[in-house]
């Protein structure tokens, strides 16, 4: 079992990124090797909305998203982390997401079928539904590449790292972890 995990956070040491680690951990207890991929840290254009990806069965634009295909293409389980920025997920997140458009092609997207997604977010207001947004667009996004979408492991937190404090919220992150290596 192989989980590949994707940081949308430009904040080091952030709520999100303490969130996908102890989700990588939680999956690592149970045996699977894991990967994990800050995406601030990553030059990722955004789509152009080319369709170059329609003929060639891959995007055109040479960019740190290239080898992220391929991390996604041989991973069993994906997870993606993003604090939520105005109701959605982050800039860097977006661009990712975007880019999967890339793969979204006859003869590819049929390798995502049954890879499991879960999703992490990171927010500062006390109501679940500002996640509401990311959460559907993910949920959206693993039905059309008919993926299993995993309960998403939300945290209320805006202080840097102060997530790392609250011991529930981690265990459910280690647990979603362990679930979502296990066959």
């Amino acid at each position: 079992m192989k989980v590949v995990a994707f940081i949308g956070s430009p904040r080091a040491g952030g709520n999100t990124e303490h969130l996908v680690r102890e989700i990588l951990r939680g999956a690592q207890t149970v045996g699977a090797d894991t990967a994990e991929f800050v995406l601030n840290k990553l030059a990722i254009r955004p789509c152009q909305g080319c369709d170059a990806c329609k003929k060639t069965k891959r995007c055109r634009i040479q960019d740190d998203m290239q080898p992220l295909y391929d991390e996604i293409l041989d991973a069993d389980a994906l997870v993606i982390g993003t604090p939520i920025y105005f109701w959605g997920p982050s800039a860097q997140t977006k661009a990712f997401l975007d880019r999967l458009y890339g793969i979204d092609v006859e003869g590819v997207r049929e390798k995502l079928v049954g890879k499991r997604l879960l999703l992490t977010c990171a927010f500062a207001d006390s109501d679940p539904a500002t996640a509401d947004n990311a959460v559907n667009m993910l949920r959206t996004g693993a039905e059309w590449f008919e993926m299993p979408f995993l309960d998403p492991v939300l945290a209320v937190a805006s202080a840097r790292g102060e997530v790392a404090d609250q011991a529930e919220t981690m265990q459910r992150a280690f647990e979603a972890g362990k679930t979502l290596a296990t066959r």
